[in-house]
């Protein structure tokens, strides 16, 4: 049955004959001087496919054939709208040429409503390209676009807009690195034929499966365009106007129809494009609209759960103009949000480099305030400073801390804990919990102002602070960037800091050491002991009042952190090295964990017990540890 619908489709597929005689599109077939409708048919597979309606409009005279495409996605209406009534516009008799009309590529998506993705198979059809013969129904319709349709054509147009969920500016692509320079060429003038505002050149990746309508047709030697325009499942009569003017215009540009092909005003051109990408499932709602200048850490909206609870805020990672944006509710990990483009008056001559965006955030350290006796513990415990971390009594000096200390710093490779009593010179109760997060790239903290500021909507504040060197007075130490709390915050402070050079060359001034290294590592490489256990840490879990666990989550996702999940009242969060897992409750209990990786598996006692319910575990399997503290009585924290 496969051989004989294979060999079916290959005779209904003929050629346009030599002497112009016939074109031929699946059913449909056209004298010269004539319009034919019908059905390209998609053979094999154990699935059947609907067949894709096709018009073939043969010109009186020879000229170029020209495939015009709708419906690759199925909801997106303009261009299927337009189509069918360009292909009643067109008049065989006086054309040049002959143009193919796909009237809706992506049958199975029209027919059951679905934006993205075919529904039988959950693919994309503009990302499965070239095909497959004996592939899923969404590859099977890209192999028959490709050898049916691309593979017979002199150029082809692919009409898109915003698919059912999305709201676009208007734009036209083309192809700027086609393997043959002259079909880079010829796919730019048509391109700027069209008439779009605004020119998106592309630059694919050739090395790999070509994916998309465009890159596939270039990489054939065909000149292609992808257009955009429209979206949100409608169809309004000024945008089917708009897109008909400029198809008319590229049939024009090609010979195909008479006329001039004069395209009004100037377009800009997008330089960049980047998606920003939805982390969780939730429900989006948009902060920006199409066409809109967004400065860098601009609030693009937000993502709740479907109690109302915030799960993201997005921000633009750089200063662009918004190309696209998700209009409805339903959003999923890794679906795009919102485009956003960098534009200028110039065509480029060649791809650009990602403009600058905010740095990526580590855990630098974390402090806790704990209750004399657990602290005690702790201090008298031999095996913290003898066997499982570097322990001192913090800067300068590093010095072994006394019985009567009110802090210990215990180091890892690049991060550290530091553990306070209730006697602590900070004057910071019991239970209170600080995170020290900083940037690793020098002069970058000023980027995440803006993220933070419009995530929050609060004032962010940045400090600096210094620390006295014996023989060379104060010297800056770091840069700190914070919020402002409508009220003093008894249970968690969090803030982003920036070591400075001036401080590393106080710190040790006998090392050797990059002016601009200003990472964990250089502050805690020369006090490292890889032989004793700890490494990092790798995991907190915190216990939060619903205000301050709202709030705290989004700090974290303004500074990079992806929510993973949000199982009932826990939210877990990822970031560089690092998980969060964050518990709303009542009557939180603060800091509740802490998960640490190890140099090495550790032989001998497993847990030991730090009273009232505290203990330190180590794995027997891997090289892991976690510190769990005392899980008694809750506290009332507003």
């Amino acid at each position: 049955m496969l051989a004989v619908m294979v060999l079916l489709n290959l005779v209904l597929a003929a050629q346009v004959a030599p002497d112009g005689t016939a074109a031929t599109w699946g059913s449909a077939v056209a004298a010269p001087g004539q319009r034919a409708h019908g059905y390209l048919p998609v053979p094999g597979g154990d699935e059947d496919v609907p067949p894709l309606p096709v018009t073939v409009i043969r010109g009186a005279k020879p000229g170029p054939v020209v495939a015009l495409m709708a419906g690759i996605h199925g909801a997106e209406y303009v261009p299927i709208l337009t189509l069918q009534r360009l292909a009643a516009k067109l008049q065989p008799e006086t054309m040049r040429g002959t143009v193919v009309i796909v009237h809706i590529a992506n049958v199975p998506s029209f027919q059951r409503r679905t934006v993205y993705y075919g529904p039988d198979d959950w693919k994309n059809l503009n990302r499965v390209f070239p095909g497959n013969a004996s592939g899923t129904p969404t590859e099977r319709i890209a192999h028959v676009l490709t050898h049916e349709v691309f593979d017979r054509v002199d150029a082809v147009v692919d009409v898109h807009c915003g698919d059912g969920n999305e709201a676009l500016s208007p734009y036209v692509a083309f192809i700027a690195n086609a393997p043959d320079p002259s079909v880079t060429e010829r796919s730019r003038a048509m391109a700027m034929a069209f008439g779009a505002p605004t020119v998106k050149p592309l630059w694919p990746d050739f090395a790999g499966p070509t994916r998309y309508t465009s890159a596939t047709a270039t990489a054939r030697g065909v000149p292609a365009i992808g257009v955009e325009w429209g979206g949100e499942a409608r169809a309004s009569p000024e945008e089917l106007n708009r897109v008909e003017a400029g198809l008319l215009r590229v049939l024009k540009q090609l010979g195909v129809v008479a006329g001039g092909a004069a395209a009004p005003g100037k377009p800009r051109f997008v330089t960049w494009s980047e998606s920003v990408m939805s982390p969780v499932h939730g429900l989006f709602t948009p902060g920006v609209r199409p066409g809109q200048r967004v400065e860098a850490g601009a609030r693009l909206g937000e993502i709740k759960d479907a109690f109302g609870r915030t799960l993201a805020v997005p921000v633009a990672p750089f200063t662009g103009v918004v190309l696209y944006v998700v209009t409805t509710p339903p959003v999923n990990p890794g679906e795009p949000l919102v485009s956003l483009g960098q534009v200028t008056n110039t065509l480029p001559a060649q791809p650009a480099v990602a403009p600058p965006r905010a740095p990526p955030v580590v855990l630098n350290h974390f402090y806790v305030v704990l209750p004399a006796e657990a602290f005690a513990s702790l201090r008298a415990l031999d095996f913290l400073s003898d066997g499982f971390a570097q322990v001192d009594g913090g800067l300068p000096a590093f010095k072994v801390p006394d019985a009567s200390a009110q802090v210990l710093y215990v180091r890892g490779q690049d991060t550290y804990l530091e553990l306070l009593g209730p006697g602590n010179a900070f004057g910071e109760p019991v239970g209170k919990v600080g995170v020290g997060l900083s940037v690793e790239q020098e002069g970058t903290l000023s980027r995440l102002a803006g993220p933070l500021r419009t995530a929050l909507g609060q004032k962010v504040h940045q400090t600096r602070t210094r620390r006295k060197f014996e023989g060379r007075g104060e010297v800056p130490w770091y840069d700190a960037l914070y919020r402002e709390p409508s009220a003093p915050d008894t249970s968690l402070d969090l803030w982003v800091s920036e070591y400075l050079p001036e401080f590393f060359q106080a710190l040790y001034p006998d090392r050797p050491w990059s002016a601009h290294d200003v990472s964990r590592r250089a502050l805690l490489g020369p006090r490292f002991k890889p032989e004793r256990l700890l490494r990092n840490v790798e995991r907190i879990s915190l216990e939060l009042s619903p205000r301050r666990a709202h709030t705290f989550i989004r700090e974290l996702v303004a500074l990079g952190y992806q929510q993973v999940s949000s199982p009932g009242d826990v939210f877990a969060l990822q970031g560089e090295g690092l998980r969060w897992q964050v518990r709303e409750a009542a009557q939180p209990r603060g800091l509740l964990e802490v998960g640490f990786s190890l140099n090495r598996v550790k032989t001998g006692p497993r847990v030991y017990d730090l009273g009232h319910g505290a203990k330190l575990e180590f794995s027997k399997d891997a090289p892991e540890a976690r510190w769990v503290l005392a899980n008694g009585r809750r506290r009332a924290v507003p």
